[in-house]
């Protein structure tokens, strides 16, 4: 047993779960934590300058490296300001967890006007995590730390929210030391797998649909050695991307994109869906809208047994972990030669379809930017039209290099969330590809890159105005807009005033020589590319 402040319990229990980085912001309440970073090694605090912004660079953190982000804030505002990453980190199963102060324990819940007070506060988070809890003894500091990174580990990957009363973390207390990592996922029945063995066996045009879920479970080699034994085309969601490079041959397509998915899908007669939960946006969105015929045999393993038949109810239910899935399913096939009936002729004319609005500008820019970086670099995206069509058009070769915020769509996102990606992936080069609007949803961020010294690369495509919302009222409301026009700084003269490089890119083929001089910096720079792009959607 041994004698610690709550603040140093938390921090004892986030490095004993291997965590390294935490981002954050202090505050009156959660000073005691901060007093524990403070005096510790194991763990790095990178300051944000807003908690939205520590929330979202925590998430790009955990796409980059499969860890846990974890977020330090402070009560009531300071919680509240990250309830929009948490949205994000909830709709793309990302592993963050929240760490903030409340009042002090007598005064939780009894709407006395105290500092900060949000009555209820753990409320507010329980719509947006997997878990949520508010502390209501100081002795359980360490277990519910613990147990938050026991449920990661077992469970379907989502933010997890821990409040403790400001009263808990300075108040001293005996505990017994407890190791991490403890917690696995789930494997899967033997029997459902030899039923899709079965199943796949008899199939003329097997096809799979691969999520989230299978780059969670770091099962891309898996993934790939069943597409090669079935001889199936893979299609991947976008949060899939890069579970198998999208220059091997049996790559098809990502599945918003009906262009070049749809048809494909539908002459499907066996469909293994892996670690997607065929999320509405993309599946009955602007561009796709997903139905499978009763014909068609659909087989869906995932962690989560709740997504599973939550939109298509499919024939094979499996629930598990989608890495073992896969090996057993691969050992279940045995060695043999792919016989299928798919057409690859017609296949590798479907790959590359595209509607005539993917126009010769835009597909220069989306080409410009992939032969400007390396195979392993980090593309961080937000909301803007050329996001827009990078979501399904931009090459993305290997997994967590590809972070986008499909599951809420939020403006803002990228600027922190690159951040996030290069601590936790200083090795790679990170570029940030934002919206003039976007860009300035988070501009505050940008004094973070330039405190830590990241050479990460911001391209602003500026067209003053929210670009696509114009784009969407004139398409619907006979050519009228407005309140879309945007009253924007000089983009580079902003960055250098925060201490970073800024530069006008004239075009997209000065884009390569400029992010080169760009990675090779000991600073971020912001690269303004002028560009109006209109967004794929086909209303």
């Amino acid at each position: 047993m041994t004698m610690r402040t709550g603040g140093e319990w938390v921090v004892d229990a986030l490095a004993a779960e291997g965590v390294r980085h935490v981002f954050g912001i202090p505050g009156v309440h959660n000073l005691a934590i901060y007093d524990a970073l403070l005096r510790q090694s194991q763990i790095t605090h990178v300051l944000a300058r807003h908690e939205a912004g520590a929330g979202f660079m925590a998430d790009g953190y955990t796409r980059a490296s499969g860890a846990p982000g974890v977020v330090i804030v402070t009560t009531g505002p300071g919680a509240t300001n990250a309830l929009t990453p948490l949205v994000e980190s909830y709709a793309g199963s990302m592993p963050v967890v929240l760490v903030m102060s409340d009042v002090a324990s007598p005064l939780v819940g009894r709407e006395v006007g105290a500092l900060h007070e949000v009555p209820n506060q753990i409320e507010c988070f329980k719509p947006v995590t997997r878990w949520a809890e508010a502390v209501t003894e100081a002795a359980a500091i360490p277990t519910t730390v613990h147990g938050a990174f026991d449920l990661l580990r077992t469970g379907r990957p989502g933010p997890i929210a821990i409040s403790i009363p400001n009263d808990f973390l300075t108040a001293r207390f005996d505990a017994p030391p407890r190791s991490g990592g403890h917690g696995r996922r789930p494997p899967c029945h033997v029997n459902e797998i030899r039923e899709a063995r079965r199943l796949l066996g008899g199939a003329s045009k097997p096809l799979l649909i691969a999520g989230g879920g299978v780059i969670a479970a770091g099962a891309e080699a898996e993934l790939a050695l069943v597409a090669r034994r079935l001889g199936a085309p893979v299609i991947t969601t976008v949060m899939g991307r890069g579970a198998i490079s999208e220059r091997d041959p049996l790559w098809h397509g990502v599945l918003p994109n009906s262009r070049a998915t749809e048809a494909v899908i539908k002459a499907a007669d066996m469909i293994l869906a892996v670690g997607c939960r065929f999320a509405h946006r993309s599946t009955q969105g602007l561009l796709l809208n997903l139905s499978f015929d009763p014909s068609q045999t659909l087989i869906h393993l995932d962690l989560d047994p709740t997504v599973i038949g939550r939109l298509f109810k499919p024939e094979l239910p499996i629930v598990g972990d989608a890495k073992d899935g896969l090996a057993r399913l691969l050992q279940e096939l045995g060695s043999g030669s792919a016989r299928t009936a798919w057409d690859h002729r017609w296949l590798e004319g479907l790959r590359s379809a595209a509607s005539s609005r993917y126009t010769v500008d835009t597909a220069r820019l989306v080409e410009s930017l992939r032969a400007a970086l390396p195979n392993d670099a980090i593309i961080v995206n937000d909301q803007t039209g050329i996001n827009y069509w990078m979501e399904w058009r931009f090459p993305v070769l290997l997994p967590r290099t590809f972070l986008y915020p499909v599951g809420s769509a939020t403006l803002g996102y990228a600027v922190p969330a690159a951040i996030g990606a290069k601590i936790a992936r200083p090795d790679r080069p990170v570029v940030c590809v934002v919206g003039d609007g976007g860009f300035m949803y988070s501009v505050n961020e940008l004094a973070t890159a330039v405190k830590y010294r990241l050479p990460i690369v911001f391209l602003v495509m500026n067209d003053d105005r929210y670009g696509a919302i114009k784009w969407l009222q004139q398409t619907l409301f006979d050519g009228r807009w407005g309140e879309t026009d945007l009253a924007n700084p000089d983009f580079p003269a902003l960055a250098r005033a925060f201490g970073a490089r800024g530069e006008r890119v004239g075009g997209p083929d000065a884009l390569s020589p400029a992010i080169a001089t760009a990675l090779a910096a000991d600073g971020p720079t912001l690269l303004e590319l002028r560009a109006t792009v209109d967004p794929p959607w086909e209303l």
